[in-house]
């Protein structure tokens, strides 16, 4: 972003050595690519944090594509948070922060997914009645019944993650068949939900294994831990199940990323 003379922001214009096209013959829409090519733009530096985008139709006059492609490519890199519109001001490119970070649970989609050498082994099946946090988490009252089912996970015949689930004991519902069929985890984590749910969420916390827990897992009584905590809603948004995954720092490194990625 320069200032002139005034004090007024001056927009910086698209590089003139700019040398790359939207291609309108390719497979991938118009939009798509010209949200590639700022990307990349401000991974190079053309755009320095807080400079101001040229204007959408001076994108649109640049690669030779409508004013809405423009703006649908300047929407999707204002989504993953590379830009920020500003009302009656323009889009500024954002500064790099930390908070800007995201982390995502490869190793355990990667794992679920493995279909071939993933096996679960169903530890514990039983109707319960509901105590401390599972009352809270399910919106019910203490002593409701609730189905509770305990499983194992082996990947390549090695333990990978102990899963507990709760969910409300209501037998016409098609949670009960859910929380009971041995792929639900693949269909949560990787399918991208079963029916009967509409949403959920995630929640990441530091544990230490018990002494049962690293039996299982074939772990150290005491070691490290990741408990991720997950909460699914039904379609009248109330909360449906309960539970949490048990994993190893080692099972389930967990990864973030900063900044401008291009791929």
């Amino acid at each position: 972003m320069e200032v002139g003379s005034s004090g007024w922001f001056r927009e910086l214009s698209t590089p003139s050595n700019n040398s790359e096209t939207v291609d309108k013959q390719s497979h991938l829409p118009a939009y798509a690519q010209l949200a590639q090519i700022l990307r990349r733009a401000i991974s190079r530096g053309s755009y320095p944090s807080g400079s101001r985008l040229p204007a959408e139709a001076a994108l649109a006059r640049q690669y030779g594509v409508s004013a809405m492609t423009a703006r649908q490519a300047v929407g999707v890199i204002a989504e993953e948070g590379l830009v920020r519109r500003v009302q009656g001001s323009g889009t500024f490119v954002q500064k790099l922060t930390v908070t800007a970070s995201s982390f995502d649970l490869g190793a355990l989609r990667r794992v679920l997914a493995d279909q071939e050498n993933l096996k679960v082994r169903i530890l514990r099946s039983s109707v319960e009645r509901a105590a401390g946090i599972t009352c809270q988490a399910l919106g019910v009252a203490p002593y409701s019944p609730l189905i509770y089912v305990e499983r194992l996970l082996l990947h390549r015949e090695k333990p990978f993650t102990l899963q507990v689930g709760y969910a409300r004991f209501e037998p016409e519902s098609p949670v009960v068949e859910m929380m009971l069929d041995t792929t639900v985890l693949t269909g949560l984590f990787v399918e991208g939900g079963p029916s009967g749910f509409k949403k959920g969420k995630l929640r990441l916390l530091p544990t230490s294994f018990s002494e049962r827990d690293a039996q299982l897992l074939g772990d150290t009584p005491g070691g490290y831990a990741f408990r991720l905590e997950h909460i699914f809603y039904d379609t009248g948004d109330k909360p449906a199940a309960y539970g949490w995954l048990l994993v190893s720092p080692e099972n389930m490194p967990l990864t973030g990323r900063v900044g401008v990625w291009e791929e």
